[in-house]
């Protein structure tokens, strides 16, 4: 029995993308306890840290909207990687721990938080282009494994090695394995040419803002903007609060970045477990529709929890529980959303919803945080006013999971 539902002649691109995503997230996961660690230093300052990162969004999506347009994947693909890792050296340099100076930190936050979005969107982006729906769904939740496996071997360097080797020594191993990820990528690329023929893939085309301008033109684009509305406001409510609680209890730059690492290592433990052996089976056995609305459902159970009895282990234990559904479920589910769609959405409105929308949403829900804080409410009382924005969310998962069906049925009778 092929425990991860692998068919013959899926193995060589399967096995290249899960080492792909394990090097590429391993590096990322390595940095993340770093940008954790300035959030609860400065975290009266992260709706501004929110707001930086959604302008440099700005700045960057027609950028990279003008290398889609003109360059062959082979080439923009690991071209980004470069222009990111080249950006991280610099990083490296500057940093020194709780010496490090205040404009660095800000910057390396903003940064970190463009360069997660933009590789993990261009990743997919990849996927969904050389997977059809039906590999899609079999599929994907095991290649994001490979992502998780980097993400619990990121962090787990990170917590044991930054008391010795420093942040400075964090972010140069993490170059390494961001290295090693542009060349699984470029390989990758290679024998997908090979596939076809030695073909070379062919230009997308069009101007650097069809992706944006065809996002608001498509029900089902927005609908997917609305599920990460959802989501970002739940998330961000527990990112910022756990933040705040960290920046009350724990003390010392090292110390705090230890405890992200761990909090890092659990989501991405349980993350796995959803990947590799659940989410392909609840895909394939509910249907996208019913296993669209299970995060949301969770979640509204875990936010009466907060709002009944608060501390920083019972808020980092739901902050694990969202994460885990989110790199474990949802993730694959909004990853399988773009293959019935043509490749300039693939690629184009993808990294435009997944960058510039995913951020502006964040800077929404990081100001509402901060207003309801100003206001005088406590975490426990802003958990009770999410509640019933889970009902909403799971309200547009349900018809955006029949939108798809709907797609993937039409794709599926049109190539058959």
């Amino acid at each position: 029995m092929n425990p991860i539902n692998i068919q013959r002649g899926e193995w060589p691109r399967f096995l290249l993308a899960f080492s792909y995503f394990f090097f590429l997230l391993a590096g990322y996961f390595m940095l993340r306890p770093i940008r954790g660690t300035v959030a609860s230093n400065y975290s009266d300052y992260l709706p501004w840290l929110y707001s930086g990162t959604f302008v440099s969004m700005l700045l960057i999506v027609p950028v990279f909207g003008w290398l889609v347009s003109r360059f062959r994947r082979g080439r923009f693909i690991p071209g980004i990687y470069l222009f990111f890792i080249s950006n991280l050296v610099l990083f490296a340099i500057s940093f020194r721990g709780d010496a490090t100076e205040t404009w660095v930190q800000f910057s390396f936050y903003i940064w970190l938080s463009v360069f997660n979005l933009f590789v993990v969107s261009v990743f997919w982006s990849f996927m969904a282009d050389i997977f059809r729906p039906g590999q899609a769904q079999r599929l994907f939740g095991s290649i994001m494994a490979g992502g998780s496996l980097g993400a619990i071997f990121g962090p787990l360097l990170t917590a044991n090695w930054v008391e010795d080797i420093g942040s400075d020594g964090v972010m140069t191993l993490a170059i390494i394995f961001l290295l090693v990820a542009t060349g699984f990528a470029i390989i990758l690329g290679r024998f997908e040419r090979r596939r076809h023929g030695d073909k070379p893939e062919k230009i997308i085309g069009g101007g650097i803002w069809e992706g944006a301008i065809h996002v608001f033109q498509s029900k089902y684009l927005l609908l997917i903007c609305l599920l990460m509305l959802s989501h970002n406001l739940t998330s961000t409510f527990l990112y910022n609060g756990l933040a705040v609680l960290v920046d009350r209890n724990i003390i010392g730059f090292d110390e705090r970045t230890q405890f992200f690492s761990y909090v890092d290592l659990v989501v991405q433990v349980l993350a796995f477990l959803f990947q590799f052996l659940i989410t392909s089976r609840l895909v394939i056995f509910l249907g996208m529709p019913r296993t669209a609305i299970l995060p949301p459902v969770l979640l509204a159970a875990g936010f009466t929890l907060l709002g009944s009895s608060l501390g920083l282990v019972l808020f980092a234990s739901i902050q694990v529980a969202q994460r885990a559904l989110n790199y474990g479920l949802l993730g694959p589910v909004n990853e399988m959303l773009f293959t019935v769609v043509d490749r300039e959405t693939k690629y184009k409105s993808k990294n435009f919803i997944d960058t510039v929308v995913y951020r502006g949403s964040d800077v929404t829900a990081s100001w509402i945080f901060k207003g309801m804080m100003t206001a005088g409410l406590s975490l426990s009382q802003i958990a009770w006013i999410y509640v019933p924005l889970m009902g909403i969310w799971a309200a547009v998962a349900w018809r955006l999971g029949k939108t798809y069906t709907r797609l993937k049925d039409q794709l599926t009778s049109g190539t058959g």
